[in-house]
């Protein structure tokens, strides 16, 4: 598909190219102590690194001719999570909402070892080597090891019981019950409000459901027949990376300020963008 970018959407990619590349050197420049730094900001760091690599990604799917609108909403659905999980772990005073991911960053890696093991002991003459594990009683010192590993972070931090990550929808009640508590709650700043606004809508084209492949096809009162949609059109564009704009930007301005980088000055012309942007969309409403 053929188009030219109009002036409001090339202004909408060159600033937010140019908000990724301040990004990445104000980033780039942060170290993390792993001796020193506490579990939620050591978190927060991870995070704001998977934002940058989305971001960036997105940029380069929907920031020239032709764009792939369809990859960018999966991109756009992960970053939407980066978004709510950050907002997640700071719906807190304490680190306990942080070392759930921890936590669940072990459970998720013996729910797959014993899989794995699983599927090895039920078909031992398949090749199903991983990595250095080489037969399925690798797998039992991985599960061992691990569960040594969670022992020993349940001790560290005094957890009377390590649960697991929450699904998304409730971890944005989780913030929401926060922001009540502080009084500070209301539509704008609804983490279930976002979440069921858009995090399905993005999913769609994200899995192999018939919602999902009808996003790759469309078709016209000129030609009925359905076809195959597989770059997109100006306006789509405009729709992905507004709301990546405001994803990317939120996170960064957090990660700066919390990382002791933030520079009111430097950021000062993204965040006038970003409030022409929002007034930009209440207009077009």
């Amino acid at each position: 598909m053929t188009f030219e970018f109009n002036e409001q959407q090339k202004e909408l990619i060159k600033e937010y190219r140019d908000l990724i590349f301040y990004g990445y050197q104000k980033i780039s420049k942060i170290p993390l102590d792993l001796k020193k730094v506490r579990v939620r900001k050591e978190v927060l760091f991870y995070m704001m690194g998977a934002m940058q690599s989305y971001s960036e990604s997105i940029i380069k799917l929907m920031g020239s001719n032709p764009v792939y609108e369809k990859p960018g909403e999966s991109l756009l659905r992960s970053q939407l999570e980066i978004w709510l999980n950050i907002r997640f772990i700071y719906s807190s005073r304490s680190e306990d909402k942080a070392r759930i991911f921890f936590s669940s960053l072990i459970m998720d890696s013996l729910t797959y070892a014993k899989k794995h093991r699983d599927l090895w002991n039920k078909y031992p003459k398949w090749h199903m080597e991983f990595g250095k594990i080489k037969k399925s009683s690798d797998w039992d010192k991985f599960i061992s090891e691990n569960l040594a590993i969670l022992k020993k972070y349940q001790k560290k931090y005094k957890d009377k019981q390590v649960t697991k990550l929450p699904d998304l929808c409730a971890r944005c009640l989780a913030i929401d019950k926060h922001l009540k508590k502080l009084g500070t709650f209301s539509e704008k700043n609804s983490a279930e409000k976002y979440y069921t606004l858009f995090y399905p809508y993005f999913s769609q084209s994200t899995h192999a459901n018939m919602s999902g492949l009808l996003r790759y096809v469309r078709g016209t009162a000129a030609a009925p027949e359905p076809f195959f949609d597989i770059d997109s059109k100006p306006e789509d564009t405009e729709k992905i990376l507004v709301i990546s704009y405001h994803a990317y930007f939120a996170t960064l301005h957090n990660f700066l300020k919390i990382f002791n980088a933030y520079d009111s000055t430097e950021y000062k012309h993204f965040k006038e963008y970003s409030d022409k942007l929002m007034k930009q969309r209440s207009i077009s409403k």
